[in-house]
């Protein structure tokens, strides 16, 4: 069941390697997994942390205490695309998707629905069947984009030099911040599309979901 959890971070100050480990910390099973069951994005009050998986909540809960308040939930089988053909995707962190050695910000319809597509797959399939969305036939637009994009360093890890020392490893990414409106025409279809992007919340989208990037909040488009 998706999940959304509101955490608040002494301080105010979000630092995505510290965060990123103390929810790995409590949050992974499989360190090494493709797709993650967990994702945050930081808000005003601290840092919003979307969940895919029961079994994660869990160790949400058992790892947070009573920090945590649930803002948002929905079962698999609830998970509603609607008929609307147009939505308003707000990136309120930088998105960026991997492609070879390189992080890049463009949103594209592609790389955003084979995001969600993925989990989907992974987290919803077993409870609510697979979304049959073929991007080959590029069946989604981009019809309004506003926002820009951003570059940012961050600290990924660390890794021993020569010397023993270990030292920090940094990359750079390249991610998209603001709001792109998608639409699709093929009436079968808005169900499948509307159904991936209202996990965007919970699932974020692109690389490093897990550190605070991708992070989503979907509205109704025109």
């Amino acid at each position: 069941m998706p999940s959304l959890w509101e955490m608040p971070v002494p301080g105010g100050v979000v630092d995505r390697r510290r965060l990123h480990g103390l929810l790995a910390s409590w949050l992974d099973s499989d360190h090494r997994a493709d797709r993650k069951a967990w994702s945050w994005k930081a808000t005003n009050k601290g840092i919003e942390i979307g969940v895919l998986d029961d079994g994660a909540v869990g160790r949400l809960l058992a790892g947070a205490g009573r920090g945590l308040r649930q803002v948002a939930a929905v079962a698999w089988s609830e998970v509603a695309g609607g008929s609307r053909g147009a939505w308003a995707v707000e990136f309120v962190s930088p998105v960026t998707f991997r492609r070879g050695n390189r992080l890049l910000p463009w949103p594209s319809p592609s790389a955003v629905l084979g995001s969600l597509r993925a989990d989907w797959r992974r987290f919803a399939a077993p409870h609510a069947g697979d979304l049959e969305v073929d991007l080959a036939l590029d069946p989604v637009v981009v019809t309004d984009v506003r926002g820009a994009s951003e570059v940012e360093r961050f600290v990924l890890h660390e890794r021993p030099d020569a010397a023993g020392e270990r030292v920090p490893v940094r990359v750079t990414v390249g991610g998209f911040r603001g709001r792109v409106t998608y639409a699709v025409e093929d009436p079968g279809l808005r169900d499948a599309v509307g159904k991936l992007l209202a996990i965007a919340p919970y699932a974020g989208v692109g690389a490093h979901t897990t550190r605070g990037f991708g992070g989503v909040r979907l509205h109704p488009g025109r």
